[in-house]
């Protein structure tokens, strides 16, 4: 009995320790940018855009398959980032909700020229 109830106290830590993980993942660095975006910093906005442009075109470029569509999806990306960046509630991480924004645009982009 008190082996069992060793192993279900391990497992409560783990699954505590794994609750913790899921709300603290983005970086310190990462949080300095956001609160500087959501206040309309210019330079934290440049930064943001600096840091993640690159990744995000490589992304837009995959689904538009040309440069051109792929820069204007880029700047309609990163307009609902910085529109849309009080909507990150700060639990997964940063990167992975800019990219979803960035595949949705993508993919409303097509849809429209679709029609």
């Amino acid at each position: 009995m008190q082996h069992l109830l060793g192993k279900l106290h391990l497992k409560s830590q783990e699954t505590d320790c794994n609750q913790l993980e899921k709300h603290i993942v983005t970086s310190p660095e990462e949080q300095r940018l956001i609160d500087g975006c959501r206040k309309g910093d210019r330079k934290s906005q440049k930064e943001l855009y600096d840091r993640f442009a690159p990744k995000m075109m490589a992304v837009c470029l995959r689904y538009m398959g040309d440069s051109e569509l792929a820069a204007d999806t880029l700047q309609d990306g990163f307009v609902t980032v910085f529109s849309k960046l009080d909507s990150f509630s700060g639990e997964g991480s940063f990167e992975g909700w800019i990219r979803r924004v960035f595949v949705n645009t993508a993919l409303m982009s097509l849809r429209k020229n679709d029609v």
